[in-house]
């Protein structure tokens, strides 16, 4: 066994000690404070971090991820804290994991695991893996196009989903799909008053819903990058059938078209527009949660998301982004797209247009998180949304 004994100490040690402490740490700070003081001659170099992809990431030499604390804001969701990470290659070469937590100051939560499966898996298999939940409140104005502003109504439902969608390659950039998914929905609040009371007693996954879904998935993608594509084309076309597995009168079927498109002003340019069609239309007894909506930080940005609902959405979105710097982006948009009981009832007469501009700050060390802030302006009112990734 050790034991240490500490002998008393004179004062001209302990003043001789003090001096070699105080001399030494004003070096230090003279040191440090010559440095601080020397002027920038390399401005580019002092915000290489910031804004320079790293080219041994681009390349591959060095593991591409981001860890991000997140801060978000949406007038549907109110403000919030969280964390968001991504990392490539993370099992596999070709993989992308996600991982998001987000708490917000009205006592709601979401989570979310993504695993992006690579290409090369199960035989030239690839796809997604999600875990969800979330709890958010969300908004209700009635079904239709035509509801009024005045008909707000809020309601809160406890969403847990699993989804699992398997791609096949039939040749270069075609892949054809299966999709497994399972949703469970319960309504926790509902309100004592408002357009949803009123319309409650008539509509389907009124209290709790739970929702498994198969569906055919046919995809095309020759985009140039997931993450910040620059030119290419993207179409995907899917059906589906869902079983209410609480009750049979809630089955129903989905079918949707969604065609993203990028092409640059001029070769190598920093300018690039991005369009992207989307339609979305549900047949049978649909719980109204999961109608076809218009509004929120992907359709009609400027109007509130759930601001409309139908059997059918037809969306389009138009930007025009340019590229400042290489993590720095910025992007004006125009917003078009309403939503309809029926085919025949589509007319573009009741186009509803919204526009607006925002920035784009892709998270520094790598490039698989994106910070996006948007301010979008509808004829109802002026949104500002901090979000993340693209909108499509």
């Amino acid at each position: 066994m050790l034991v240490w004994i500490a002998a008393p100490l004179s004062g001209a040690e302990i003043n001789n000690a003090a001096k070699k402490v105080i001399k030494k740490t004003g070096a230090v700070i003279g040191n440090a404070g010559g440095v601080l003081s020397e002027p920038i001659r390399n401005p580019r170099a002092a915000v290489r971090r910031w804004f320079d992809y790293d080219p041994r990431i681009e390349s591959g030499e060095k593991k591409n991820f981001n860890i991000l604390p997140l801060i978000v804001s949406s007038p549907e969701r109110g403000f919030g804290f969280g964390l968001k990470f991504a990392e490539a290659s993370f099992w596999r070469k070709s993989d992308v994991v996600r991982v998001q937590a987000v708490q917000t100051l009205k006592n709601k939560s979401s989570f979310e695991i993504k695993y992006e499966l690579p290409p090369e898996m199960f035989a030239q298999a690839g796809g997604e893996i999600l875990v969800s939940y979330e709890n958010y409140t969300r908004f209700y104005y009635g079904v239709g196009n035509r509801t009024s502003a005045d008909n707000k109504s809020e309601y809160t439902p406890e969403f847990l989903e699993f989804k699992l969608p398997l791609l096949f390659a039939v040749r270069d950039k075609l892949h054809l799909g299966l999709t497994l998914n399972y949703q469970n929905w319960k309504m926790v609040e509902t309100g004592t008053s408002g357009t949803l009371r009123r319309d409650l007693p008539n509509l389907f996954g009124a209290d709790t819903s739970r929702l498994w879904t198969t569906g055919l998935l046919l995809r095309w993608d020759d985009r140039d990058s997931r993450s910040d594509p620059t030119h290419g084309h993207y179409l995907e076309t899917g059906f589906e059938y869902t079983d209410q597995l609480a009750s049979p009168k809630q089955d129903y079927q989905r079918a949707t078209v969604e065609y993203r498109f990028f092409h640059p002003l001029a070769p190598r340019s920093r300018q690039i527009i991005a369009a992207r069609f989307y339609m979305n239309y549900k047949k049978g007894n649909t719980p109204f949660y999961v109608l076809p909506e218009l509004g929120g930080i992907y359709f009609n940005r400027g109007l509130i998301e759930g601001r409309f609902r139908d059997t059918l959405s037809i969306c389009g979105n138009l930007e025009y982004r340019l590229k400042i710097y290489q993590r720095l982006h910025w992007a004006f948009f125009v917003d078009a797209g309403n939503v309809y009981s029926a085919f025949s009832a589509v007319t573009p007469a009741y186009t509803k247009f919204t526009g607006g501009t925002g920035m784009r700050y892709y998270v520094p060390p790598g490039n698989l998180l994106l910070v996006r802030i948007d301010g979008g302006y509808s004829a109802e009112d002026f949104l500002v949304y901090l979000t993340f990734d693209h909108p499509f």
